[in-house]
């Protein structure tokens, strides 16, 4: 098979992820593939190049501009569905400049802006912008290593996008630990009003913060399925449909009118110590405003192999250049629960 008919494999299969509905595909002899057969032919092919060392050092080149190109597919829908909404993800080119429009999402609003910016130093004090114009997103560079799963790809043990899930998910890991140190200098730079704090849930100090983001639009509450399982319409009472929720998720979906998003949760390291997301805070923006976040990709991810174990596994590593900015009017909130940090 033509290295060509491979690479389609692999981007239908990878597609096949995305929500894109795609269930099979067509070979060049008009052959149909359903999902699972394109999994099977894609691994015997890759296989059938790969299976001797002088075939593996002659196609690995290939091989590596075929991950890059699929985990290049993969990221930017995976990153905008895990920020659902608030960030907005684009990839520029090699030689692109990455920058930003800075736009009033609402009349409401006076007219200027914080900006944050991280950079490999780190997060840059926030600076005000007296008026529209543009800002260059600080590009900076995430990379990821994993023991080859393409050897486990080759004999079965994971399928072509669980291998691509092993290899992009510290990367993607890394954005998203970006994204949450922009919040927190975010938070210090809101005015008085716009943060609320208290030792446990208290459903006044929620609302006073909800009016005022409700100013500028719709609130939207996003926050760990730790904090959204405080949140109540009372002590003294519950609805049929706040009890119903809770019976079925443990959660509400909404609160007085305000969409509640849940912000994915994990631990820094397998010693489950440390969570990556601060629990006792909820951020609430309002709905249909500009993307708080802007996430910029540059150029095509990187992808070489080190082979340096003592039982000759290789290791892939990955690199890709990433900025993230953010631009905040005063329509934005939080509020803490102390007693959940």
């Amino acid at each position: 098979m033509e290295f060509s008919q491979i690479r389609g494999l692999a981007k239908a299969l990878t597609n096949s992820k995305r929500g894109k509905n795609v269930t099979e595909y067509s070979m060049e002899d008009g052959t149909v593939l359903t999902t699972e057969a394109m999994e099977e032919t894609l691994r015997s092919e890759l296989f059938e190049i790969c299976k001797t060392r002088s075939g593996y050092e002659k196609n690995k080149w290939d091989l590596f501009d075929l991950i890059s190109e699929s985990i290049d597919a993969k990221m930017p829908p995976e990153l905008e569905k895990f920020f659902e909404g608030f960030a907005k993800i684009v990839q520029y080119g090699e030689t692109d400049k990455p920058e930003i429009e800075i736009k009033r999402p609402n009349k409401n609003l006076r007219a200027r802006a914080f900006i944050t910016k991280v950079s490999p130093a780190g997060i840059y004090e926030v600076f005000k912008l007296g008026k529209q114009g543009k800002v260059t997103i600080e590009m900076t560079a995430i990379g990821g290593a994993c023991q080859i799963a393409f050897e486990d790809f080759l004999t079965g043990r994971i399928d072509w996008n669980e291998m691509l899930e092993v290899v992009s998910l510290g990367m993607e890991d890394r954005v998203y630990d970006e994204v949450l140190k922009t919040i927190a200098k975010i938070e210090t730079s809101l005015p008085a009003a716009n943060k609320g704090e208290t030792s446990d849930f208290d459903p006044k100090a929620l609302n006073k913060v909800l009016d005022v983001v409700s100013v500028y639009g719709s609130p939207v509450i996003y926050c760990t399925e730790t904090f959204a399982r405080e949140i109540t319409e009372g002590s003294d009472w519950a609805s049929e449909e706040e009890k119903k929720a809770r019976r079925n998720v443990g959660y509400l979906a909404n609160y007085k009118g305000a969409k509640i998003v849940i912000l994915p949760q994990s631990y820094t390291d397998e010693t489950n110590a440390t969570k990556v997301v601060d629990s006792s805070k909820a951020y609430i923006f309002p709905a249909g405003r500009e993307a708080i976040f802007n996430i910029a990709l540059q150029g095509a991810t990187q992808v070489k192999e080190i082979e340096s174990n003592s039982d000759w596994s290789k290791e892939l590593h990955t690199y890709k250049k990433f900025g993230v900015a953010a631009f905040v009017y005063n329509d934005i909130a939080t509020y803490t629960i102390t007693n959940l940090k």
